[in-house]
């Protein structure tokens, strides 16, 4: 089938994009398509035609400028949970683009996944108090989504972020929760727990880890899991329909991998193979390592 980018040079498709402010929904199609055959030469040609949008005003502009300091930081996360569109005319359109990429669909069905989980654990919980780690705990919007559907709560947290902006901002958020919460600004690399959790939560920090400190860090926390308990690391798949425009516009890079990989870690992790899976969001594009601690 012949589409509008095969009919037209990309520059003079680009340029039409933004005579219109953006993309309409029958764009989306073209425009993964168009990216989809940008070639490594071609990356900062065609960064440059889009350069209109590579700013702080756009989502994916967001990623790109990195104006945090890294990639996936927890503002960025925060917009996609909360489906921000700018109002701006100039940026709207590609907002919406945005939200419509699987990858995006994915982070929030992960966020449903944990607030799920943390039902689960205090449900089960019998009255009494179940504990919490959660790692690279960003904006912690699970944790406040679970809270505002709980009543009676028993569940403790503690959180553990590098970015102090990223606590500050949790700490904000849940004020009526603090007595709940336990902020933590360390390197989960170097951080050693001082008791066992019920639940090890973990959505979007192992993918930018080299396979040997996924390793390193799964021995490690696995040995503060309780009996009885779970741990639950989040990594992108390798069939990530969005990985091009993430790396392409977003300068967004990950370590993705396979169901195949993460099990494979488990087992250079010395976790038992019958405490393993792998569980899945509704699009498979984030999988989760889950552990069930005997």
């Amino acid at each position: 089938m012949t589409t509008i980018v095969d009919k037209c040079s990309p520059e003079a498709y680009i340029r039409e994009l933004f005579e219109k402010n953006g993309p309409d929904r029958d764009d989306f199609d073209d425009i993964m398509e168009l990216i989809d055959k940008v070639s490594a030469d071609d990356v900062e040609p065609f960064r440059e035609l889009m350069n209109g949008i590579l700013n702080p005003a756009t989502i994916i502009g967001f990623s790109f400028t990195k104006p945090f300091g890294y990639n996936g930081d927890f503002f960025i996360i925060e917009k996609i949970y909360q489906q921000y569109v700018n109002p701006d005319p100039r940026y709207r359109k590609w907002d919406e683009f945005f939200h419509r990429l699987p990858a995006a669909i994915a982070v929030i069905n992960r966020k449903k996944l944990a607030v799920d989980m943390l039902h689960k654990l205090n449900r089960n919980a019998g009255g009494e108090p179940r504990h919490v780690l959660i790692l690279g705990s960003g904006p912690v919007t699970e944790v406040f989504e679970y809270f505002t559907e709980t009543e009676g709560n028993n569940l403790y947290f503690d959180l553990i972020d590098l970015d102090q902006r990223a606590i500050d901002y949790a700490k904000s958020k849940h004020r009526a929760n603090l007595s709940y919460l336990n902020f933590q600004n360390k390197n989960v690399i170097r951080h050693v727990p001082d008791k066992k959790y019920d639940l090890l939560w973990s959505a979007g920090l192992f993918d930018y880890f080299k396979d040997k400190h996924f390793v390193f860090l799964l021995k490690r926390y696995y040995e503060f899991v309780a009996e009885g308990g779970e741990m639950v690391i989040g990594n992108f798949n390798v069939e990530n329909p969005s990985r091009k425009i993430m790396e392409v516009l977003g300068d967004w890079f990950l370590y993705h991998r396979s169901e195949e990989e993460l099990l494979g870690f488990a087992r250079q992790a010395d976790i038992p193979e019958d405490c393993t899976s792998v569980i899945r969001e509704p699009l498979g594009i984030n999988l989760f390592l889950y552990v069930a601690k005997k």
